[in-house]
């Protein structure tokens, strides 16, 4: 009985399975490559997802590296001593190891540690030739200053040009924790009369709050543009956090934005009553 019931399921199975599409091995061919296709495809999917993350988890190396390069160049292009400079204070350490660690101590410890620090003076030296290519680059131009300030690491919360004149003399307003910082920028007596105003215009919102200002420039008095960020750097810090964001927020309350004036001739024949057509 069990063998017959066996039996009679497997070929009642086998008549359904071939009499439900009129056809059996059809209908198994079109699962069967249907399901070759899906697994086919899922490898290729996967692939495809993991093949940009894969890329992107090492892609962070060479672009550095090409951005090195590409710095490198530029550099190089304004300060052609760059790379003998960089190799001097890579030389210098590792001479100093070596022959500490043939007239002091063992070679093998003295030597890591001069490669090391050679590696990090070198990397010094070519960011300050860096540093001074691109501020001589940009000397002279309008907005230097701002360009510095913004570069700068801290809470340094810059408002560009609040007062231009005609001569493209500008002042920048600087908010931070040591007070409020005005930098102008420009020739002649320009910067000095547009920091006059500003000063003249904020000091009743400013209240006690210390003030001060600079003119970016090489004439007398004036502080050149490669040390503009070591001076506003060495600023006694007076303020604490929440009276810089106070003060900020007084300074943006009355600095309305310049709406910009249509040129061309004022049009006269305006009608006066009636529907615009």
């Amino acid at each position: 009985m069990a063998g017959r019931s066996g039996g009679a399921g497997r070929s009642g199975g086998a008549a359904k399975n071939g009499g439900a599409g009129n056809g059996g091995p059809k209908a198994g061919a079109k699962a069967g490559s249907k399901a070759g296709s899906g697994k086919a495809d899922q490898p290729e999917k996967a692939g495809r997802a993991t093949g940009p993350a894969s890329g992107g988890a090492g892609a962070g190396a060479p672009g550095r590296l090409a951005q090195i390069r590409m710095v490198y160049k530029i550099t190089r292009q304004r300060d052609p001593q760059v790379l003998w400079l960089s190799l001097l204070g890579l030389a210098v350490p590792v001479v100093i190891g070596v022959l500490l660690g043939v007239f002091v101590g063992p070679l093998y410890v003295w030597l890591p540690i001069a490669i090391l620090l050679g590696i990090v003076v070198a990397l010094n030296v070519f960011s300050r030739r860096v540093q001074k290519t691109a501020y001589a680059e940009m000397e002279g131009k309008p907005g230097a200053a701002a360009g510095v300030v913004e570069r700068m690491r801290g809470d340094w919360r810059l408002t560009p040009a609040v007062g231009v004149n005609r001569h493209q003399d500008v002042v920048h307003r600087v908010v931070c924790r040591a007070g409020v910082v005005l930098i102008a920028e420009g020739r002649g007596r320009g910067p000095r009369e547009l920091l006059a105003a500003e000063k003249r215009r904020i000091r009743k919102i400013v209240g006690e709050a210390p003030m001060v200002d600079y003119i970016v420039g090489n004439g007398e008095g004036e502080i050149p543009l490669p040390k503009l960020q070591s001076t506003l750097m060495r600023l006694r810090r007076e303020l604490r956090k929440r009276d810089v964001d106070a003060l900020e927020r007084r300074l943006r309350a009355v600095s309305s934005p310049v709406l910009p004036i249509p040129k061309g001739p004022i049009p006269r024949n305006i009608p006066r009553g009636g529907r615009p057509r």
